[in-house]
């Protein structure tokens, strides 16, 4: 019998610790489960709490006369409870902490300030965006020396002063980019417009259901290559698609058009310089087939399956009938047995050198173009109408200080049109004879 007390005398002060040190790692581990499960501002005042709590009953086991097993029993009960009702209660009242990687991505919406933006406005002057997902807008200005910002608001500010401001950035001077923060927004009309220029620089933003950068087609552009080669959309109803070039200081877009030569245009995408976002709000379409591609990079191409049903030829409605233009119908000559004329053109401060040229008909033509604009990205684009809806050439983007050699096909006698595709108030004509 003695034999067997000195065994449990000699057990119990090493089953002791061992016991508190299971006990002790059993609460912290359930505690910690607690504080990861509310956001990072409720666990601090759950600590706190729970250290107060432990504070207080330590202090008053340790006024007793007599510290017996059952009080540090009564001890353990307490610090453990309490911890798990301090913790429980956070939990009920705060929620969980929001999971990583499982917040809203930001509603990219592009804006440009394009040159003479400070009396012509932005472009565009409308934007969409769906409810319940922040925005950013990133406003592009491109007009050199004058600051330009974008401040969006409730109300117009001009028509009720009160109107809550959502979201704004300082002006900046062009060309520069600024991208302005906005938290989601309630489906509505909301305003924006320049700071510096808010009489002609002004637009709307609409906020509904299926709009803007949180809907849509998602397509990518890097490596000179789109992410597919198949785009689907929704027929007879207006549709988004969520443009993101990736090509660093390359210009990208998304034009659609009703054939397979690419020669009708339905949609042009405005142009932008990579790495940046773009929203397309794409028209409605009849059901059918279509064909898209990259208009500085007419072999990033593919198809676009309006419906989900056939192409034209299968039951789909016809495509759209093409653009007509009172001038001359322009096509490759074949006379001129080969001859060839030259031609030159030069781009500086988003001007073109002229807005007229003359060339003869039935020759091709050599055009030597001058991009003088240091990082900036131009081209020369020729059109039948004025318009700019049916192409009949189209130079490739490069950007400046650089020099570039484009053969233009034999025209017909006529009046044609050019412009710059990336900078789109630069334009002027040609005539053929």
């Amino acid at each position: 019998m003695s034999e067997q007390n000195n065994r449990e005398s000699l057990l119990l002060p090493i089953l002791i610790p061992f016991g508190c040190l299971a006990v002790i790692a059993l609460a912290l581990f359930g505690f910690s489960r607690i504080l990861l499960s509310v956001s990072h501002h409720a666990a601090t005042a759950v600590a706190l709490a729970a250290a107060i709590a432990i504070m207080g009953i330590a202090t008053f086991v340790a006024t007793r006369k007599k510290v017996s097993s059952g009080a540090l029993a009564g001890l353990t009960v307490g610090v453990v409870g309490s911890c798990m009702l301090i913790g429980g209660t956070a939990i009920l009242t705060t929620g969980p902490e929001p999971e990583a990687g499982h917040s809203v991505p930001p509603q990219v919406l592009a804006l440009t300030a394009p040159p003479g933006a400070a009396a012509k406005g932005f472009e565009p002057t409308t934007l969409s965006a769906a409810p319940g997902a922040p925005i950013e807008i990133v406003l592009d200005n491109q007009e050199a020396g004058v600051p330009h910002n974008v401040a969006v608001y409730a109300a117009d500010p001009a028509k009720d002063p009160s109107a809550a401001l959502l979201g704004t950035k300082p002006p900046v001077p062009g060309p520069a980019k600024l991208t302005v923060d906005v938290k989601p927004l309630e489906a509505g009309t909301y305003f924006f417009h320049c700071d510096v220029h808010p009489t002609t620089m002004h637009g709307e933003l609409t906020v509904a259901e299926g709009a803007g950068g949180a809907g849509g087609v998602d397509i990518s552009a890097s490596g000179l290559k789109f992410s597919t080669d198949k785009i689907e959309l929704p027929a007879a109803q207006p549709s988004t698609i969520n443009f993101d070039n990736k090509d660093a200081g390359t210009p990208h877009n998304i034009a659609i058009f009703s054939d397979e030569a690419h020669t009708t245009s339905v949609f042009t995408g405005d142009l932008v310089t990579g790495p940046n976002k773009i929203t397309y709000d794409v028209p409605a379409l009849d059901a059918g087939t279509y064909y898209f591609h990259c208009d500085v990079h007419p072999t990033m191409a593919g198809t676009v399956v309006v419906g989900g049903s056939g192409g034209h030829d299968g039951g789909g409605s016809e495509p759209p009938p093409p653009p007509t233009s009172t001038s001359a119908s322009p096509k490759p000559g074949d006379g001129g047995g080969g001859a060839s004329a030259a031609a030159e053109i030069s781009a500086q401060a988003i001007q073109f050198s002229t807005s007229s040229l003359m060339l003869p008909a039935g020759k091709g033509i050599a055009l030597t173009f001058d991009n003088k604009d240091s990082g900036t990205p131009h081209n020369f684009a020729i059109y039948s109408d004025s318009g700019y809806a049916t192409p009949v050439f189209n130079g490739e983007v490069v950007t400046g200080p650089t020099t570039t050699v484009y053969d233009i096909p034999a025209l017909d006698p006529g009046t044609y049109y050019f412009r710059c595709d990336v900078h789109t108030t630069m334009t002027g004509t040609v005539t053929v004879k």
